[in-house]
């Protein structure tokens, strides 16, 4: 119990100073500590504790459980707001399905994120009935949440446990695994569950009240009564649940079965992104001198958008041409103020909502640089007008896919927005013309759960209409560069 006690403080947070400074007999820093994790969010003093991650699988039994009992503590406290509201019901009937003892611990993190951001929506409280109509007013939290699942099943410990799990396709088997919990749920299992919760906390309290001081006594006996309140209710409460989250859950697995057919089937005409690569520039010369496509010019005239010769700045804006430190890699920013046309690069702040869009090929981080906005890429028809009016060499960029991302609530995303200025290879005459709007961001600035999935853009995958050898495995991975 000892070593799971301090495995979970590992886990979790940062243990108290009091607790490490006297050689861990400090119970009363121990009781302060479990005292904050089970209140989750609803703590006042949040600085105490880290940022519980929940996300990567882990086999230390105390932290599944007081992560499983800070969920619960969380609903209740909700439903003891307003008893009548439903949706508090819902929420909680959302974390009890999670903890379904069928479930095994990969499917248990796996599926906890969609009913996590489910129960989101249900502590709106923005809808009124509870009816048929929930999954469509859950969508766009499901939608979210499949993107969160993706960067979840990326994890290096959740690949390495497919693998010994030897689970070839992870979606269809949470397909499989939410369809057995549809069979499992009646108001019988939830109430079990939620005993068994209960339980766990009445441990949980016990420790707090033996090594707390007096103050912390009372706050953990109110805190498991408020939890036996809401358990006094619970028989009738979430009967009413079960068949709205049944239906509920009936297409959570159609949405899971589009998924792994998304990521799993072979198509006939996908690139084989293993295979793909984008030319050199000395190909690109090559190809331009045997067959030149429209979208490049060959002339000696100036450019039609002289690129930019000064950097501009902007305080608390990232920098158009950081300085490369000794043995590091060039930064993405790096002479980045030569590709905006003179004059032209602004300083601008992007609202939270505003979509961006970046065109990308198999190779390409989805969390680059350059980016436009959606109104931009919306005028965009055909690769030509793309290459052409964005100013993009093949060999920086293969194109074929793109991804979205959403500014996320906040201050704003801060970027440079201006003309693309024209690209030329020197001493061919090669020139790209330019002239759409571009913007030019730090990828440090961007999060990764606010990223689209990847998308085809239709325009095929050759460069100079070159036959692209297409085999059959999923192209439209996503591919975010961690630094």
């Amino acid at each position: 119990m000892w070593e799971e006690f301090e495995n979970a403080l590992a886990w979790y947070a940062a243990a108290p100073v009091r607790w490490t400074q006297s050689a861990k007999q400090e119970l009363s820093a121990a009781a302060e500590w479990i005292w904050i994790v089970l209140q989750g969010d609803f703590a006042e003093e949040q600085s105490t504790a880290q940022t519980i991650t929940g996300t990567v699988i882990s086999m230390i039994p105390l932290v599944d459980q007081i992560c499983d009992v800070r969920d619960v503590v969380a609903n209740c406290r909700k439903i003891n707001q307003d008893t009548e509201d439903k949706f508090a019901w819902l929420a909680l009937a959302l974390t009890l399905i999670g903890l379904f003892p069928c479930l095994g611990s990969l499917a248990k993190g796996c599926l906890k994120i969609p009913f996590n951001y489910a129960r989101k929506f249900a502590l709106k409280g923005g809808a009124k009935v509870l009816d048929s109509g929930l999954w469509t007013l859950t969508k766009p939290y499901v939608e979210a949440s499949i993107v969160k699942l993706n960067q979840h099943l990326d994890h290096p410990a959740v690949r390495k446990t497919l693998a010994a799990l030897r689970i070839d396709n992870v979606w269809k088997h949470l397909a499989e695994q939410v369809r057995v919990l549809k069979s499992k749920l009646n108001p019988s299992a939830l109430i079990k569950v939620f005993d068994d919760v209960i339980d766990a906390l009445g441990s949980f309290t016990g420790m707090m009240k033996k090594w707390g001081n007096e103050a912390l006594q009372t706050k953990a006996g109110q805190m498991l009564q408020s939890v036996k309140t809401v358990r006094d209710q619970a028989n009738r409460r979430l009967a009413e649940i079960v068949k709205p989250l049944q239906d509920w859950l009936d297409k959570l697995a159609r949405r899971l079965d589009v998924e792994a057919d998304m990521n799993y089937r072979a198509m006939t005409n996908s690139l084989n992104p293993h295979a793909f690569r984008r030319p050199t520039q000395e190909a690109e010369i090559a190809a331009f001198e045997k067959d030149k496509p429209g979208w490049v010019d060959k002339t000696n005239k100036k450019p039609r958008h002289p690129p930019e010769i000064t950097v501009p700045s902007e305080p608390g804006w990232p920098d158009l041409d950081p300085k490369v430190k000794p043995g590091e890699k060039s930064p993405p920013l790096k002479e980045a103020y030569k590709t905006f046309e003179q004059n032209t690069a602004k300083a601008t702040t992007y609202p939270p909502g505003t979509v961006l869009c970046r065109v990308v090929d198999p190779q390409n981080a989805d969390n680059g640089a350059y980016w436009m906005t959606k109104a931009e890429f919306d005028k965009l028809k055909t690769k030509d007008d793309w290459r052409r009016t964005f100013a993009v060499w093949p060999s920086w960029n293969g194109n074929g896919e793109f991804v979205t991302y959403t500014v996320p609530p906040g201050e704003g995303l801060r970027a440079w927005e201006g003309i693309a200025a024209t690209q030329e290879i020197k001493k061919t005459g090669y020139k790209l013309e330019g002239g759409a709007r571009q913007i030019a961001l730090d990828p440090a600035d961007l999060k990764m759960e606010y990223l689209g999935k990847r998308q085809p853009t239709n325009w095929g995958y050759s460069n100079f209409g070159e036959t692209v050898d297409l085999r059959g495995v999923p192209v439209l991975k996503n591919n975010w560069h961690w630094k």
